[in-house]
């Protein structure tokens, strides 16, 4: 394992644990971290595996809480939007989805219009339609799942086990899109195994860990970090690309 893998599977484990214990904000800060081990266009492919073996382990490890009687319109939203949004993969400047990435987000987190659009989508069709949707391109759209959940739930881990699920779909579907247009998964293998591994055990440290750790603690905290992340991201990439 190179140096860059070994920093990868600390870092993978670091943000599993994290959505381990709050259900959001370990893949926003890691498709954030990720344009400095691969290139742009391979951000959200390997995000897309990575989370899948995130959210599944995860999943797994809280399966009796999930809320199954919420996914089949979730799941047939994520299918409608993963087949929307790809329309516009196939036309993207694929320098240009660091950017991207970090304009949504930081939208995401601190414009008021921004934020009351979206609260205004609290149909879990909907919200599978653009979190599936807007994967593809920006990697983590944000809690736009995890915040209804937390309406609809009141138990956290139920909110966890369901999240997991949905965001499972959602790299289910990514990861078959990819496949479709011709990315080359195998010249990632390495990356992708260190990356693996480190969100499995986040997932298994996230899950012994959350009974103890109030994630309300978190979130002013991930907001911060996702901020200047972005920042730095899309400054970054602005240089790189203008010249």
């Amino acid at each position: 394992m190179s140096s860059a893998e070994l920093w990868l599977f600390i870092l993978t484990t670091l943000t599993s644990t994290l959505a381990g214990i709050c259900a959001m904000g370990g893949g926003m800060i890691l498709v954030l971290l990720l344009p400095l081990f691969v290139t742009p266009g391979a951000i959200v492919p390997v995000h897309a595996v990575t989370q899948l073996a995130s959210n599944g382990s995860r999943l797994a490890f809280n399966l009796s809480a999930t809320c199954w009687s919420l996914i089949p319109l979730y799941l047939l939203g994520s299918i409608v939007g993963v087949t929307v949004f790809s329309l516009f993969l196939v036309q993207l400047d694929t320098r240009l989805i660091p950017l991207f990435i970090a304009c949504y987000l930081l939208l995401s987190l601190w414009s008021v219009r921004v934020d009351r659009l979206m609260s205004r989508f609290e149909n879990f069709f909907i919200i599978g339609a653009l979190q599936s949707g807007l994967g593809l391109l920006v990697g983590a759209p944000g809690p736009l799942a995890v915040t209804l959940l937390y309406k609809r739930l009141s138990d956290k881990n139920a909110v966890i086990a369901t999240a997991s699920l949905f965001m499972l779909i959602g790299n289910i579907c990514k990861i078959s899109v990819f496949v479709v247009i011709g990315f080359r998964f195998s010249e990632y293998a390495s990356v992708l195994l260190s990356t693996v591994l480190g969100a499995t055990l986040g997932s298994w440290l996230g899950t012994r860990l959350r009974a103890h750790i109030p994630a309300q603690l978190f979130f002013p905290l991930i907001k911060g970090l996702l901020t200047l992340m972005a920042l730095w991201i899309l400054f970054r990439s602005l240089y790189q690309y203008l010249n």
